[in-house]
């Protein structure tokens, strides 16, 4: 006999599924332990390789999934780039954080390319009701990789003579 109600998949199933490894699994089932998170209705969203911080793996995330649009604007307009920087990103985590449950987890092993980070949502000590489950259809769970940003100095053509 199974514990607790029947499941299709268990979440630790799901990450294995896409890849993650057993000792990151136990990592991320205990970031989300800590956190109270409700194993059983968690949703893997996705996991982003970024060479900075986690704040950047945030922004990588939402500039993935949560796109701009304006009518009459097409989506390769400078002027929608314009909004986009206009845009709080932090304040859209923190709503993602208190409307689905977002966390980010960054996983332990760094690679050669950089950190990775897993992003997950569900009902949790600081979401305990998480509204519109349905909704998450729209993630395709998938991996997101971001190269470093090169310093703007670093591309400069101009140098200064000594």
């Amino acid at each position: 006999m199974g514990k607790g109600p029947n499941h299709e998949h268990s979440f630790e199933f799901i990450l294995s599924e896409r890849g993650v490894s057993e000792k990151d699994i136990g990592w991320v089932l205990s970031k989300l332990d800590s956190q109270e998170y409700v194993l059983e209705e968690c949703h893997y969203m996705a996991r982003i390789l970024s060479k900075e911080s986690e704040a950047n793996a945030r922004e990588i995330f939402i500039n993935h999934y949560f796109t701009l649009t304006m009518k009459g604007v097409s989506s390769e307009n400078k002027l929608n780039d314009l909004f986009q920087e206009c845009i709080d990103k932090k304040k859209i985590w923190t709503l993602l954080e208190k409307n689905i449950g977002a966390i980010c987890v960054k996983l332990p092993y760094a690679s050669v390319n950089g950190e990775t980070y897993l992003f997950v949502c569900g009902p949790n000590k600081k979401c305990p009701e998480v509204t519109n489950t349905d909704s998450f259809v729209f993630f395709s769970p998938t991996e997101i990789t971001k190269e470093r940003k090169q310093n703007p100095l670093e591309m400069s053509s101009l140098r200064l003579a000594g």
